[in-house]
């Protein structure tokens, strides 16, 4: 296969460099968090910090040569050589929410109605208006009426956005690793979208459980493949769903990892960094089934605060624990609605990983909040 030494670019990259790092490859990282549990996997990393184009490839090369550049959130556009990744123009056509319905209704798949917003006039109310690419729920809103949609459209930017129908019931997620013409489903995952208690953001993504327990799998499972095959996506890539009473629809294509890669991993045993990899050249992973069930819940800061002694202190504790990842550094400055850590937790069943993940969440948000 010839890749041992990557670098892994992202806003935030701990979970794909970690990954990277325990299936035996070099990696070097850059995101803007700089993590303590990204330096720990590292073999070395940097902060990116309003670092413009030409910089942030001055400092790739002072890593010398690589095999491989993976590119991760916020970063996805670059261009190298030696990237794996989807080329820019199979992202673009997978990942614009503004495009995809039409694909997906040739392709036979259950969607939302989707328009631009400009075009939302009759659709009726209430409707979910989202960013065209990207954002992971951050800049998600319900627009309840037309007053609010007629305020919404004077915005400067809001031909960025989509109106869509509002769909309610269990968010959902498919983790796929494809190679181009063969695809396989490594997991299907229970979304936690908007926690009023880890978010005020009411359409963030806050972590999720795996496996995502339904009797729709082998639907979503179906629909993944066909997707991915469709629009030949390489590596890991990510299928939203929502499960109604009315069965499941597609929400959205995320041509890139996700943020699932934390419990995918603990629930399958499956390395992720390493099937990305491999998908390149043609092979897909074993098909591993969940052995246990996996909980993620991300905490973001509700105000401006510094990272005290009390909680570095405390994420150590939970970090040589494996309960915690994402460990922001002593001194580090949290803004508001900006992930502070990541807590996990495993368990036997659905409810205690839940419940095991959501009382060490608690506790360390608590602290946040002194």
């Amino acid at each position: 296969m010839g890749v041992k030494k990557v670098i892994v670019i992202g806003n935030s990259v701990r979970s794909i460099a970690c990954s990277a790092r325990r299936a035996g490859y070099t990696v070097y990282a850059l995101d803007r968090f700089g993590d303590l549990d990204l330096q720990k996997c590292a073999n070395n990393s940097q902060i990116i910090e309003n670092m413009d184009e030409k910089d942030l490839k001055d400092n790739i090369g002072s890593f010398g040569d690589v095999d491989a550049i993976i590119l991760g959130p916020g970063f996805e556009r670059l261009k190298f050589k030696n990237a794996l990744n989807n080329p820019e123009e199979i992202m673009e056509e997978a990942g614009n929410k503004s495009r995809l319905p039409r694909k997906l209704g040739s392709m036979g798949i259950p969607h939302p109605e989707t328009v631009p917003v400009d075009k939302a006039d009759g659709m009726g109310f209430p409707l979910m208006v989202k960013p065209i690419s990207g954002s992971g729920g951050m800049k998600n809103i319900i627009v309840r009426n037309e007053t609010e949609m007629n305020l919404f459209r004077e915005q400067k930017d809001s031909d960025d956005f989509i109106a869509q129908e509002f769909v309610q019931g269990i968010p959902c997620s498919a983790s796929v690793i494809s190679t181009g013409d063969k695809a396989m489903v490594v997991a299907v995952n229970e979304q936690l979208i908007g926690v009023p208690w880890l978010t005020r953001l009411p359409f963030a993504y806050c972590g999720n459980v795996t496996p995502f327990e339904t009797k729709f799998r082998e639907e979503m499972e179906e629909y993944s493949k066909k997707i991915a095959i469709e629009f030949r996506l390489k590596g890991s890539n990510g299928i939203d769903f929502i499960l109604t009473d009315k069965g499941i629809y597609v929400i959205e294509v995320n041509p890139r990892f996700q943020g699932s890669i934390d419990t995918v991993e603990l629930s399958t045993g499956l390395n992720v960094f390493d099937a990305h990899i491999r998908s390149f050249f043609g092979e897909l992973p074993e098909l591993r089934e969940p052995r246990c069930f996996a909980a993620k819940n991300i905490i973001y800061a509700d105000k401006k605060f510094k990272i005290n002694r009390d909680i570095s202190d405390t994420l150590a504790k939970y970090m040589s624990k494996g309960k915690a990842v994402d460990i922001p550094r002593p001194g580090q400055e949290v803004s508001p609605d900006e992930p502070v850590t990541t807590i996990l937790a495993t368990a036997r069943t659905r409810k205690m990983a839940l419940y095991n993940v959501t009382r060490s969440a608690r506790y360390v948000k608590g602290k946040t909040e002194v």
